[in-house]
């Protein structure tokens, strides 16, 4: 499994006001990016709330929340029923990956995977991911 926070994210993260997970920071820009249109964001600092069976995609530490379903992408991480993308800038899901090396057998290598689907190859991550990264 992929650690998202770091001890230094951990220490310094409020907590998520409904399951009072710790959270990671992200930038407003990527929030500003994953909100549908008409949601506005306003100048605080925000969190990935990143227990998968919460509801709140996003936080702030005055305990404003942002649901997933207010987001255009979902959260990888959450419980969120399948197609889920791994790579964001390429919209490349695990679906497509599993393909690839399972049934197709034409990849072996984490090479393989980019070059057959695209993963891992965009420069998108702070406005296309969830997660900013």
């Amino acid at each position: 499994m992929i650690q998202l926070n770091t001890n230094k994210d951990k220490e310094m993260a409020p907590t998520c006001p409904l399951c009072h997970g710790i959270g990671q920071k992200v930038r407003k820009i990527t929030v500003q990016h994953q909100v549908k249109q008409g949601f506005k964001v306003e100048g605080e600092q925000f969190f990935l709330c990143t227990t998968p069976e919460c509801d709140v995609a996003y936080y702030t530490q005055n305990k404003k929340t942002i649901p997933q379903e207010q987001l255009i992408n979902k959260i990888w991480l959450k419980e969120v029923p399948p197609p889920v993308s791994i790579c964001y800038c390429a919209n490349v899901t695990e679906d497509e990956i599993l393909y690839h090396v399972a049934i197709a057998k034409c990849c072996s290598s984490l090479d393989d995977i980019k070059k057959h689907t695209g993963a891992n190859t965009g420069h998108e991550c702070l406005t296309k991911n969830p997660a900013g990264a």
